[in-house]
């Protein structure tokens, strides 16, 4: 059944993918819908190795909480992405009169940021007890649910409308430009090589 979840969960998302497939590389909404899969590619992972926390045995339990803690490490160095939607893509829909969906996508945005640093720091502690590791699991459900919805929402509602909505060329060239100021995340090394051979040739 798990395989099957996340097979759904993938042919959906490079469903999402191929419905930006006409914009050029580097149009500030193609990037985001990239991101968005890797972050998704995390989240599927992220939740396997908090299942394996309900496993009895130590070594797996520790290797669990270490992968755990790379994810976590990961997913919370996406804030470049959410910076350049904040700063970037959201100001300029509501400059068209387009502001309740930002609005509540900034407040999911501060809910995850909230449920990340709790995470993070539930994970670096020395010392792990039962009520630990159900803790961990709770957090986990959380941010994986609501980051799941969040990216579900842009990217079949904010995204589709932005590019129905900014209809100027020259504004999204100059959005990427605020864009590549602001930077990518690490973990997407195609967008982060992109913005990196733009600055050299800049």
């Amino acid at each position: 059944m798990k395989n099957e979840n996340r097979s759904t969960c993938i042919n959906h998302t490079v469903s999402e993918i191929n419905t930006f497939e006409h914009l050029p590389d580097g149009h500030v909404i193609k990037t985001l819908v990239e991101e968005h899969a890797h972050i998704l590619s995390m989240l599927d992972e992220l939740k396997e190795n908090s299942d394996q926390l309900r496993n009895t045995d130590l070594i797996d339990r520790e290797r669990s909480l270490k992968q755990i803690n790379h994810l976590v490490v990961k997913i919370i160095s996406a804030e470049p992405h959410h910076q350049r939607e904040e700063r970037v893509l959201f100001p300029a829909l509501e400059d068209l009169g387009i502001t309740e969906p930002p609005q509540c996508m900034v407040m999911e945005h501060e809910i995850m940021r909230k449920i990340k640093k709790d995470l993070n720091l539930m994970i670096v502690k020395d010392h792990f007890i039962p009520k630990n590791m159900i803790e961990i699991q709770d957090l986990v459900e959380k941010l994986c649910s609501i980051l799941r919805n969040h990216i579900q929402k842009e990217n079949t509602v904010l995204f589709p409308l932005a590019l129905q909505m900014i209809k100027d060329d020259s504004q999204w060239s100059r959005m990427r430009e605020e864009c590549d100021n602001i930077g990518y995340c690490c973990f997407c090394p195609q967008t982060k090589k992109e913005y990196d051979q733009s600055v050299l040739m800049a």
